[in-house]
């Protein structure tokens, strides 16, 4: 009977034990795994900024070179990308805040808050910029 027992508690704990597996964290997850404001979550939406911009672009000349846009519409996605690309170096405002003088900016040297604010900011305006123009790049694809 004890050894019948001892064999049960066994199994049971075998099987009642959870395997713990750390999760590498890489470009193609990073996004899952953000919080706490620091260095990682910058260099993630930094380097996931970066991968749009270029996708964006491309993509944008796409549109423009299609033969079934005309001159007027080819303006307004070029006035687009300009406004966009503006609009994501307004992102600096949490740091320019913090920092109101160029030389605290400047003097600067390691990543907080206020920097991940902006990356932040800056990924959620290349993203959204970069999902609007495969949206258009539809409708010319049509």
């Amino acid at each position: 009977m004890n050894r019948l027992l001892t064999l049960l508690a066994i199994v049971s704990s075998a099987l009642l034990a959870q395997p713990t597996f750390a999760q590498a964290i890489d470009d193609s997850n990073c996004l899952r795994h953000l919080g706490g404001g620091g260095f990682g979550d910058f260099e993630c939406y930094e380097r996931h900024t970066k991968m749009l911009i270029p996708d964006s672009t491309k993509v944008a000349d796409s549109i423009k070179n299609s033969s079934h846009v005309n001159r007027e519409t080819k303006l307004g996605i070029l006035k687009y990308m300009k406004i966009q690309k503006n609009s994501s170096e307004s992102c600096d405002l949490a740091i320019n805040l913090a920092y109101p003088s160029k030389k605290e900016r400047a003097d600067r040297n390691h990543i907080e808050v206020y920097d991940v604010m902006a990356a932040r900011c800056r990924y959620g305006l290349r993203k959204q910029q970069n999902e609007f123009l495969h949206d258009l790049s539809s409708i010319v694809d049509d």
